[in-house]
């Protein structure tokens, strides 16, 4: 894990789709969500992410409620599961991690240690940004990927 940090994170527009499942089922999620993406010829704007919706110290990897959200520069008209949200600008605290995604959740405990050691508030969902993703064919290797995880914290 990379050094913590706090930085501000401008108002977004995403399309998503709520799922309920383990940690591994993110990339099927995300699958699906591109697949409706490419087909209506909406194309994303940043970095694609995940937001957990159960809170951190109650977050089950086998049965966790999570959306996958692709950034988009306007809504379009969806469909079926997916939803358009809009998310304000928020202060994160955040650190990246290099590796497999099954390397993320251990840093959990140690991000919300240091949230605490800072005296700052959680003030929203934590968030997973892939910044460095398989490539279409999945053949990225896994010890390269990169993802910043995120939590909104007050200002």
């Amino acid at each position: 894990m990379d050094q913590l940090e706090q930085k501000k994170i401008p108002a977004q527009t995403v399309i998503c789709l709520e799922h309920m499942g383990t940690h591994g089922q993110i990339g099927l999620v995300y699958h699906e969500l591109n697949a409706w993406a490419k087909k209506n010829s909406v194309k994303g704007s940043s970095a694609a992410f995940t937001v957990f919706l159960d809170p951190p110290n109650e977050f089950d990897p086998n049965s966790g409620r999570f959306e996958v959200c692709l950034p988009v520069a306007a809504a379009p008209k969806v469909d079926g599961k997916l939803k358009v949200k809009s998310f304000p600008a928020c202060t994160v605290a955040f650190s990246r991690v290099k590796g497999p995604y099954s390397q993320i959740p251990a840093h959990y405990a140690e991000m919300l240690a240091w949230i605490d050691a800072q005296g700052l508030e959680i003030a929203g969902a934590p968030r997973e940004v892939y910044l460095r993703r398989p490539d279409v064919k999945g053949k990225t290797d896994p010890s390269e990927f990169v993802t910043e995880i995120q939590f909104p914290v007050a200002e």
